[in-house]
Parts: C-alpha cells; sequence; structure tokens
C-alpha cells in the first residue's frame, strides 16, 4: 500500500519540470520568443543605458560626505537616471589639490564606466564646493582629450559655487583647508580656460539662491560671463532662483518633483 509520503514524492517528481517553470518567471513572459532573450532586455534595461548623474557634495571641501549627500538619488532612479554620489578626502587632512585629483580619479572611473554600459549620456552636478570641484574638473581639457569615455559627457549643474578663492584664503575657511594664497588663483575656476567645452557643445547650467550671500551671487554671475565669452556657444545657463538660499536650493533634490530633477530630465529628453 502506497503511503501518503510516497505519495507526496511521487507527485513532486512528476511535477518537477512544471515546478521549475513555475519559478522561471521569464519563461511566462509575452514579449520575447525566449527566456533567455527576457531576461537579456532585462539586464540591459537596469545596468545599462540609462543616463548618469554625478553629485559632488559641498561643504568648503572640510565637511560632509558621500553619505549623507544621496538626497538625489530616490527621484532621479524613479526617473529613470542614474545617481554616483562622489565623496573625497576633506581638509586638513588633505589638501585642495589632492580633492581636485580625486574627483578627476573619480571622473575617469564615471566615464568609463558610461563607455563600457553604453550610457546615452553622463553628467555632472555639484554645490558649493562640490561646484568648484566639477568646474576643476571640466576646466582640464587634457583630461577630458585623453580618457576613454569622456565623449558621453553632456552637461554639468553649478549650484552656488565659489569659483575665485582670492578673498576665501583671507577667512576662517581657510583654517582648515590651509591653502596658500599663491595657489588660490591657479585653483580657482575664474581664471581657467573652458574654450575646449565649445567642442563638446557641452550645456552648462550656473544657478544661485536669491538669499545666497551677495558673494555667491556675483561670483555665479561672473563665471556665467567667463562661460558665455570664451566658450562662445548658447550652452551656458545662468539663473539667480527666487525665495531659496544657499542650503534649500538643493535640498530640493530629495522631492520627486524639484526643479533640479526636472531640469535634468529636461535637458536629457531634448538632446539624447
Amino acid at each position: 500500500m502506497e503511503s501518503i509520503a510516497d505519495g507526496i514524492a511521487m507527485s513532486v517528481i512528476m511535477d518537477s519540470s512544471d515546478l521549475e517553470r513555475e519559478y522561471s518567471p521569464s519563461q511566462w513572459s509575452t514579449r520575447f520568443a525566449t527566456s533567455q532573450e527576457v531576461l537579456q532586455n532585462h539586464v540591459q534595461l537596469v545596468t545599462a543605458d540609462s543616463p548618469i548623474l554625478v553629485y559632488v557634495h559641498g561643504g568648503y571641501w572640510q565637511e560632509l560626505n558621500r553619505e549623507i549627500s544621496r538626497y538625489p538619488a530616490g527621484p532621479l532612479y524613479r526617473a529613470r537616471v542614474k545617481t554616483m554620489v562622489v565623496g573625497y578626502d576633506l581638509c586638513p587632512s588633505a589638501t585642495l589639490p589632492e580633492i581636485v585629483q580625486q574627483i578627476q580619479n573619480a571622473a575617469r572611473f564615471v566615464f568609463e564606466y558610461a563607455d563600457k554600459m553604453g550610457s546615452r549620456g553622463v553628467y555632472f552636478a555639484g554645490h558649493s564646493a562640490g561646484a568648484h570641484l566639477v568646474a576643476k574638473l571640466l576646466s582640464d581639457a587634457d583630461f577630458l582629450d585623453n580618457t576613454p569615455g569622456s565623449n558621453h559627457l553632456q552637461g554639468a549643474f553649478l549650484v552656488s559655487g565659489i569659483y575665485d578663492l582670492r578673498e576665501l584664503v583671507l577667512t576662517s575657511v581657510n583654517d582648515a583647508v590651509q591653502l596658500p594664497a599663491e595657489w588660490a588663483v591657479p585653483l580657482s575656476p575664474q581664471f581657467d580656460c573652458y574654450t575646449h567645452l565649445q567642442a563638446r557643445r557641452v550645456r552648462l547650467y550656473i544657478l544661485a539662491g536669491q538669499n545666497d550671500s551677495p558673494v555667491f551671487k556675483k561670483q555665479s554671475r561672473e563665471f556665467y560671463e567667463l562661460l558665455l565669452n570664451t566658450c562662445l556657444t548658447a550652452n551656458m545657463y545662468l539663473e539667480i532662483k527666487d525665495d531659496v538660499d544657499h542650503f534649500d536650493i538643493v535640498e530640493c533634490f530629495a522631492n520627486d518633483d524639484n526643479y533640479l530633477k526636472n531640469l535634468l530630465v529636461h535637458d536629457i529628453r531634448k538632446h539624447l
């Protein structure tokens, strides 16, 4: 007489092929001829092709970190944009030239990754000191010309940035940065050359808050004028955002409906 256990075992054995199919979701899709095509399409969609935003945090090169600067990731993910938040060593443990080099190393990784994955485009965004670091990255023609994947560069969003360091070295900010006065001009984006961006047709958005300090608004305007006059292109944009300050101008990035994300998505839809 067959036991209940034997019956269950026989049922499992007899139905194993059906169970295998039940637990293979790719076999149930009707979009492709084979399950392998289903899987390949899914992998491609979630790992490749998507535009990438690289976010560099501020903090006067001496505060904040990548872990607490991930707030743009969620809204951008839901807009099908990958986000990479870049961290860097902080002053005084690192010098400002070393931090500039770290951002360049991170950008090299991102460009090579974008090339490997077939990304439609790479964008950078930086806030405050992060905007300074992104601007320094973009000013290096040799780096862009000699880095595989840099052709994926599409644009950058420089938010409430500091572009001229000459006065900054006279403030308490320099207690940790320890920047010698003679380094202020070489490390200031305001005195760099950006003519090479014209051929690349890179779009640059220079943003500041209405309630930023006068010097931050002044430096944003002056940097915009430098770009406009040297790049000789219409791909440069300046906006002083109403009713926001130095901080909530990027804090909004954490919301699904925010102007930074909408600006990025608009650029992607228009140009990619």
